[in-house]
């Protein structure tokens, strides 16, 4: 049995995985400050830890270095330097595992729908992105997978890439350009301008990778229904190859958390 952590923006959510399948799971809120986020995430660990658990994976924003645990400049979660594998390490006496929370969403996702080469996108906070190539994480020298941060339009506004994805897609842009957040946002024009611009953004990776699949997840993704339509539109005018995309399942990053 393995425990699986996913850290986003807003919430915290952990379970217990057995043979490949999530037994039991919670979900809390992430917290402001970096006090806050480390006192949730060691409660949360905490409340799931069992002794007989053979290590600890979690799944954590980037930038980072990874196989140290140590958490870079992300932006929108203050543990800039923040050792996090010690940490969890040294409070629970387990070995962990840490990698990016899109990755580990995008293996999830691949175990669960059986796929060798896939991408995912998680439409939150922020943007990230995860890329599964011969049913493994592709990291290149350690942060592979960031499309959050391509450019779709060079003159557009700043997230840490002018014009990126996120500076467009994320929930913190959507409140920008329509003054509401996501989960409050009904208007059909809205959501088809905003399906457009990450149709955009999913035809690069289309012709750049050719996956089986893509698979979007994060709260975001829960509008599914209100933006696809606009966000196949520019990939049908613009992929060169016919890839799905679909909706995830928000556990898949436990899941991919526990088992990378």
């Amino acid at each position: 049995m393995i425990l699986g952590i996913d850290i986003g923006g807003t919430t915290l959510k952990a379970g217990l995985v057995k043979d490949k399948r999530i037994i039991r799971k919670k979900t809390i809120k992430t917290g402001s400050t970096k006090k806050d986020i480390i006192d949730n995430l060691l409660d949360l660990t905490d409340s799931l830890f069992e002794k007989n658990i053979s290590h600890i994976g979690i799944g954590c924003p980037g930038p980072a270095d990874y196989k140290k645990g140590i958490i870079g400049d992300t932006p929108n979660l203050p543990l800039k330097g923040t050792n996090l594998k010690k940490l969890i390490r040294q409070r629970f006496r387990k070995k962990v595992l840490i990698s990016n929370d899109a990755a580990c969403f995008a293996l999830g996702e691949s175990i669960r729908l059986k796929k060798s080469n896939l991408v995912a996108l998680t439409l939150g906070t922020g943007i990230g992105g995860g890329i599964i190539i011969d049913k493994k994480i592709y990291s290149g020298k350690g942060n592979a997978g960031e499309m959050g941060h391509t450019t779709i339009n060079f003159k557009g506004p700043n997230s840490i890439n002018h014009g990126d994805l996120e500076s467009y897609i994320s929930a913190k842009a959507i409140e920008r350009d329509y003054n509401l957040p996501p989960e409050k946002l009904k208007s059909k024009k809205a959501w088809n301008e905003i399906g457009e611009k990450l149709g955009i953004g999913i035809a690069n990776i289309i012709n750049s990778l050719d996956p089986e699949i893509i698979v979007l997840g994060g709260g975001i993704s829960n509008s599914f229904s209100l933006f696809r339509k606009g966000m196949q539109k520019q990939i049908t005018e613009r992929a060169i190859s016919k890839t799905r995309t679909i909706k995830g399942k928000q556990e898949s990053g436990i899941l991919g958390a526990a088992l990378q």
